[in-house]
């Protein structure tokens, strides 16, 4: 039974121009410190599009959840990809929820979108 779907759209120059002026306080906001570490390994190019995937994920969580990110904040959720780079969500507040995780990026837009079930 599905109990809850949630969509994000990112800009990514909008990341850009975050990550650029806060550097790693923006980071820190947003990543949790498992993504922190494999962010801290990307080259420079590839950074925005983390940064853009992970924000994006997290938001379409939270809407999912109905919640916001109150009592759930980004840093307590960590995105991991499987061998094929299927991404999955880890939270605490998701450990007996079912979720399903998908991600896409353009040169300008980030697009992420979660279902929910039981």
């Amino acid at each position: 039974m599905i109990i809850g779907i949630g969509t994000d759209l990112v800009q990514n120059n909008r990341i850009k121009s975050l990550y650029e002026k806060y550097e790693g306080r923006f980071a820190d906001k947003v990543l949790s410190k498992k993504e922190k570490k494999e962010f801290m390994r990307l080259d420079e190019n590839k950074k925005i599009k983390f940064l853009s995937s992970s924000f994006a994920a997290k938001e379409a969580l939270v809407k999912a959840l109905g919640t916001g990110f109150r009592g759930i904040y980004p840093p307590d959720i960590s995105i991991i990809r499987n061998e094929s780079g299927k991404p999955s969500l880890i939270a605490n507040k998701l450990a007996l929820i079912k979720h399903h995780l998908s991600i896409t990026n353009t040169e300008s837009y980030t697009l992420s979108f979660v279902v929910l079930e039981k």
